[in-house]
């Protein structure tokens, strides 16, 4: 791992919807930007539709209205922006960006043009009908990608507000399950390479299955040897091994060490899909209690 790129992401897109988790990752994203010194993308997506019994001449008028208003609209981003990120927003290199298209066509599209090396975003939109972020747009976002993608759930354990300003959050401890696949090993390049930028505790944990017959000394042991081959210069290690389902244990994990982010190294990918949507990633994106990080293969 150590002739391996560091993840250190240039351009950082993230979706807002104007909701409390939006903010939140707004803010996530914001700190990763600046850790990196990394362009950020404030990206929107309305779908602007017309009603199937409106006159032709209804409908050239209102969508001359909508485009009237799509300027109207970005200025209205930029200033919730500034409301959320006070002045923190000055030291940041950002773009801003509004669309009218299906918010999952939207971001994935927006994550190509902008060239976006990492996506951050809440899980649901403000209530109601929109609430789907979980069930359909995280999901198809994730799993069509191709970038790692930063998913805020919740609130983490200690309870950061959305709309201060003055509020930053930060990441102290990062866990990072591993299986000992291809796949599990560059999520745990990408664990390390944020403990050492943001200076935090690396917690490096295998999960042994019912009908793992290695004992868990010995699954320690090669997981340390992993770690050997990582640049972990400048953060703290830790390393656990459990027996037990991993999904829940990785949970469980979470709470325990007060983690503030949990990184996920998806599947390879299959002839039907981008990659597998394994039953232990869609648990940990619905039970953690903290912001999980999914690193496609």
């Amino acid at each position: 791992m150590k002739t391996s790129t560091p993840f250190h992401p240039a351009r950082i897109l993230c979706p807002v919807d104007f909701s409390d988790l939006s903010d939140l990752a707004l803010k996530y994203a914001a700190a990763g930007a600046q850790a990196f010194s990394a362009t950020l993308v404030v990206f929107h997506a309305q779908r602007f539709t017309l009603p199937p019994y409106f006159t032709p001449g209804q409908i050239a008028e209102l969508t001359r209205q909508h485009r009237a208003e799509q300027d109207r609209a970005k200025q209205f981003l930029r200033l919730h922006v500034l409301k959320i990120l006070g002045a923190q927003a000055n030291d940041l290199k950002m773009k801003f960006d509004l669309v009218d298209a299906h918010p999952v066509d939207a971001v994935l599209d927006a994550a190509k043009r902008h060239r976006a090396d990492l996506i951050i975003m809440g899980t649901h939109g403000r209530g109601g009908a929109k609430r789907l972020w979980l069930g359909s747009v995280v999901e198809n976002v994730v799993r069509q990608a191709g970038v790692p993608v930063f998913i805020v759930r919740q609130k983490q354990h200690e309870f950061i507000d959305p709309s201060g300003p003055q509020t930053i959050p930060g990441l102290r401890t990062i866990l990072c399950p591993v299986n000992f696949s291809p796949a599990a090993r560059l999520s745990l390049q990408h664990a390390a390479s944020l403990a050492q930028q943001f200076n935090a505790r690396l917690i490096t944990a295998c999960i042994l299955e019912p009908g793992d017959s290695r004992g868990l000394a010995e699954a320690k042991l090669e997981l340390s040897s992993w770690l050997g081959q990582a640049d972990t210069t400048h953060c703290e290690l830790e390393v656990v091994a459990r027996k037990g389902r991993a999904a829940e244990r990785i949970v469980s994990l979470a709470a325990e060490t007060k983690a503030d982010l949990i990184v996920l190294g998806a599947q390879h990918p299959s002839p039907s899909q981008t990659w597998h949507w394994g039953d232990t990633t869609e648990f940990v994106l619905r039970r953690a209690p903290v912001p999980v990080l999914v690193v496609p293969p």
